[in-house]
């Protein structure tokens, strides 16, 4: 049950403070006038501060928290159980335990009378403009339920595609990481036992073997200059994405990068055309979509690109207009939307966008991981071959010198 903060006069010179649990807001007044209080104020306690604010919160709320979520209150809704009973019955059955504490300060906000958009909006962190967006336009146009499964259908498909990406780049990063853990330990622990030997024999060492040598002392003893290079270069990439302007410079080299430049504008536009289409679907206009749907993106060149185009329709351009000024997106894009809007049905034209550059940055991907998958092996193989190659040839030396 929620919990209030209260102030409130016991007597005509004295106030008093404290809490009080109760079903509403309307629920604690009675409580406090029973009591023989008159509230002076009266706050929601929400569970959800002392989960933030707890050294113990190790619960996080996920995409797909978000999406089961949708998912049932569309379910609930669309069998005619009413807002408020919907949210309780999924509230006793959450097993995470910060969404828990979130939802509870929805529904008691909700018992209050605030809507469930404006309530949702309380939380920006976990439900993003363009989700409260999506409740406000179910509640104004009545069909809660219906817009509720779009969305769920929406963040289905989005967290779907980023699964994809995150599956493509995994297995590649993995071999990376463990073949150059490997030659680090090969440098660092197995050469310098291995030196000592050589240099017991006061023989001349092949070149292989110096430079190898040489490769390994530097590492042994500069090994905290690269440490603090790497960490300098991670606070400076952290520092410029935190400053706009950095940002900005960031995500134009990211739109400049060889073979992965095309990558990141498709799947930047495509998760862009599948906003635009699903907010164009429910009702609301072609500039309140690009203004939600610029919070969306993530690239500051492509935010910048919007906001013009919002400006510009303001004035009376048309979108595909606005397109074909611009030097950023493709002609495919410029050419579905222009039909798109002269047929009258520009979010299934959206949608066409999303679904083809989804499945076309999915099919780059997997091409990209397979050539990269044996160029890693490859490079990772030459290179412990030298270094099994430089460690050899002292040996074939003695051998030689021996016979």
């Amino acid at each position: 049950m929620p919990r209030y903060n209260y102030v409130a006069k016991a007597q005509p010179n004295k106030a008093v403070q404290g809490d009080i649990e109760a079903e509403s807001q309307q629920d604690a007044i009675a409580k406090l006038t029973s009591l023989g209080y008159f509230p002076i104020s009266l706050s929601s306690e929400d569970v959800v501060t002392f989960a933030e604010e707890s050294i113990f919160n190790f619960w996080k709320v996920s995409k797909k928290d978000i999406f089961l979520f949708t998912r049932q209150l569309s379910t609930l809704v669309e069998s005619g159980v009413n807002i408020l009973n919907s949210l309780n019955i999924i509230l006793n059955q959450l097993s995470n335990k910060y969404l828990k504490g979130v939802l509870s300060g929805v529904v008691a906000k909700v018992k209050d009378g605030v809507s469930l958009s404006e309530a949702l909006g309380g939380y920006p962190d976990i439900f993003s403009g363009l989700y409260t967006a999506m409740v406000h336009l179910g509640e104004v146009g009545g069909n809660i339920g219906e817009t509720l499964s779009r969305l769920s259908d929406f963040l289905e498909k989005d967290e779907e595609f980023k699964n994809s990406l995150r599956a493509s780049l995994t297995y590649p990063f993995f071999i990376f990481v463990v073949s150059t853990l490997t030659v680090i330990v090969l440098l660092t622990f197995v050469i310098p036992r291995l030196v000592v030997m050589f240099e017991d024999m006061g023989q001349m060492l092949p070149i292989p073997t110096r430079l190898l040598i040489d490769i390994s002392g530097f590492l042994r003893s500069y090994w905290w200059v690269i440490l603090a290079a790497a960490s300098l270069c991670v606070f400076t990439l952290n520092r410029m994405r935190q400053r706009p302007q950095g940002k900005i410079i960031l995500d134009r080299i990211k739109l400049k990068l060889f073979i992965f430049a095309d990558i990141i504008l498709k799947s930047e536009l495509g998760r862009l055309a599948r906003t635009l289409s699903l907010l164009l679907s429910s009702g609301m206009t072609i500039i309140h979509s690009l203004d939600i749907s610029i919070t969306v993106v993530e690239n500051q060149i492509i935010k910048l690109e919007l906001k013009k185009f919002k400006d510009q329709i303001a004035g009376g351009s048309s979108f595909s207009h606005c397109l074909a000024e611009s030097k950023l997106f493709p002609v495919f894009v410029r050419d579905i939307v222009a039909v798109g809007e002269e047929t009258g049905n520009l979010e299934k034209s959206l949608l066409r966008i999303a679904n083809d550059y989804e499945r076309e940055v999915d099919r780059k991907l997997k091409t990209l991981t397979r050539l990269v998958e044996p160029v890693i092996i490859l490079v990772m193989g030459l290179i412990v071959s030298f270094i099994v190659l430089a460690m050899l040839l002292p040996i074939f030396q003695i051998n030689l010198i021996v016979r």
